[in-house]
């Protein structure tokens, strides 16, 4: 009894009830002790119990002096509720019902087994039908980092270090809105970093990095909306809208990235009958240089909306938007093995218009580029065959690593993907939630290293009828230059319905090229004359190329690309005739025509 006293002692001292188990549970006490909604993992059901049993024990001691044994019979009904309450989360933590909590009516071996599960058995990683993971802030989406005290911004493939005058790390509004009103330097605004060719930087700047601007402002399930500031990262809406049952309607494939950055790139993603994200943006609520606040949709100045998504912060800063979602839907995956040049014929029967399609993809196969496979999600009324419902996450990715390494560096990497490791990889049958298919994590993609090799995305786009066109002019330069891709996804896009810089200007295919390349000067200069010699191609085939990665496209090359740009040229004049809002994108193409 004294040991129970002296662990009472050393909870109190501990001041449990403030502590409220900071470190080790994600709910307040009265959820934890009372409530059988949620889940709590191996530790805080271990120190929850601990708790009780020393509570109890010094609660009976005390009552049972003042007043006799049979009066702590009253504390028999609380204790097991709480205890049954903690349990109860705990299975939840493993994906299984509390009805499990049952078992400690068998004799002898049902405590001792339940127990020995409930101390000793992992939790499931991410969400599932019992709510978030405890662990939820442990392991975060991965994100890009830079030396800020160096003044030093960088994005994803780290090969395009900025210098910059001064970096802010904004959480409101109105620090956004003194930034830009006190100060009259050139501005850079960064969401995510993941553009590849210093896209969110410009010398000198002042960068503001809006990945702390992250607030949910409004969400109505019942309208299927969502307004959010626009540091907020798609897998922080995920968490929020999956327990309504409902899903992002637009995003990429991975979700690391923030509202405000696929807006200003018009991203897309694996959608069938889909396209840009603006088709799911209701409006936007723009900052220009002067520091004003102007909401904009494609009714109301429309001729701001359609600049400000996809205009890669030409016009200002992306303040916050009202975004469309759709129901979060059980899919199945789907797969065939084809020639590329039956692709266009299959893709027209079986995806076009299957209105049970909802993500899709076609993998063509490096070296030779002649075969691929196309992968295609449909809505299923089948089991679930994974146990989560949004993508779990881990610390470490070392099996995709060797993967990515073996394809682009071992001799025979790239016939073991398409002829040994995909094949068994595929075999399996496939049911996820949209949500768990939409929440990917891009550090499965990420080297152990980027200090000599980095991998990098470029993007080209072609009207569908123009497949067959493309692919051997691309699949030549790539041969031609020995260029070490990993990857072309193909994905589907429906037209855009109006910006300046629209990169799908009718339906198109998107072919999503990944590749390594070398980190010093000569490869940088290599990647650039083959880029060119890609995008002349995808002109020929009257396509255009993809304008968030390295910017080695000639000016007439994106003018040619891009016939609208100097539409949207003028209105930033208008708007922002100082030139403040810069990045190396504007810098290159932009600011030669103010001379």
């Amino acid at each position: 009894m004294k040991l129970c006293v002296l662990l009472c002692d050393f909870f109190v001292q501990l001041d449990f009830h403030t502590l409220n188990f900071q470190f080790y549970c994600y709910m307040n006490l009265s959820s934890l002790f009372f409530s059988f909604n949620g889940r709590i993992g191996r530790t805080s059901f271990f120190l929850a119990t601990l708790f009780l049993w020393t509570g109890l024990f010094n609660i009976v001691f005390f009552i049972e002096t003042l007043a006799g044994k049979v009066s702590a019979v009253v504390l028999i009904i609380p204790f097991l509720w709480c205890l049954s309450a903690v349990s109860v989360k705990r299975y939840h933590d493993m994906g299984k019902t509390g009805r499990n909590l049952l078992l400690v009516l068998i004799p002898v071996i049902g405590p001792v087994w339940v127990f020995l599960q409930l101390i000793s058995k992992k939790g499931m990683r991410g969400s599932n039908r019992y709510g978030e993971s405890p662990n939820i802030e442990l392991i975060n989406y991965a994100a890009v980092s830079f030396d800020k005290e160096a003044g030093i911004v960088n994005d994803v493939t780290q090969i395009n270090p900025v210098k910059v005058k001064q970096i802010f790390t904004p959480t409101a509004v109105e620090e956004i809105k003194d930034i830009v009103k006190n100060s009259t330097g050139p501005i850079s605004i960064g969401g995510g970093h993941f553009s590849m060719g210093g896209q969110t930087s410009s010398p000198g700047s002042i960068h503001i990095d809006m990945r702390q601007f992250n607030k949910i402002i409004n969400f109505s399930a019942l309208n299927k909306t969502i307004r959010v500031q626009s540091g907020t990262r798609w897998c922080d809406i995920q968490r929020v809208i999956d327990n309504q049952n409902l899903s992002i309607k637009i995003m990429q494939t991975y979700s690391n990235f923030t509202v405000g950055g696929s807006l200003s790139v018009n991203s897309h993603g694996r959608y069938v009958g889909m396209g840009p994200v603006i088709l799911s943006v209701r409006s936007v609520t723009l900052m220009t240089a002067d520091g004003e606040l102007i909401e904009v949709s494609p009714s109301i100045h429309p001729e701001l909306f359609y600049g400000v998504v996809g205009g890669y912060g030409a016009l200002g800063i992306i303040i916050d938007a009202e975004l469309d979602l759709a129901e979060n839907v059980r899919v199945e995956r789907d797969k065939v093995k084809l020639k590329s040049n039956q692709y266009l014929s299959y893709f027209k029967e079986n995806i076009r218009n299957n209105e049970s399609a909802v993500f899709h993809n076609a993998d063509i196969y490096p070296p030779h580029y002649t075969r691929l496979r196309a992968v295609t999600w449909t809505k299923t009324d089948n089991l679930i065959t994974e146990a989560y419902r949004l993508m779990p996450l881990q610390k470490s990715y070392p099996i995709h690593r060797y993967f990515y390494w073996a394809f682009s560096e071992t001799h025979t990497g790239k016939w073991r993907r398409e002829f040994i490791i995909e094949p068994i990889l595929y075999s399996k049958k496939k049911v996820h939630w949209r949500n768990y298919e939409a929440g990917y994590d891009v550090a499965e993609l990420e080297p152990s290293s980027r200090k000599k090799s980095t991998y990098v995305l470029q993007e080209y786009f072609v009207p569908i009828d123009k497949f067959d066109d493309f692919v051997p002019k691309m699949a030549a330069v790539f041969k031609k230059h020995k260029v070490n891709v990993i990857n072309v996804s193909v994905r589907h896009a429906l037209a855009d319905p109006g910006t300046y810089l629209a990169w799908a200007q009718k339906e198109v295919f998107a072919f999503v090229v990944y590749y390594k390349q070398g980190t010093s000067d000569k490869d940088k200069e290599t990647v650039g004359i083959w880029t060119r010699e890609l995008i002349d191609a995808v002109l020929s085939s009257d396509g255009t190329y993809y304008l968030p990665y390295q910017p080695h496209a000639t000016a007439a090359q994106f003018h040619n690309a891009y016939p609208r740009a100097n539409e949207l040229f003028k209105i930033k004049q208008k708007l922002d005739p100082d030139f403040r809002f810069r990045n190396s994108l504007w810098n290159k193409y932009y600011a030669p025509t103010l001379a």
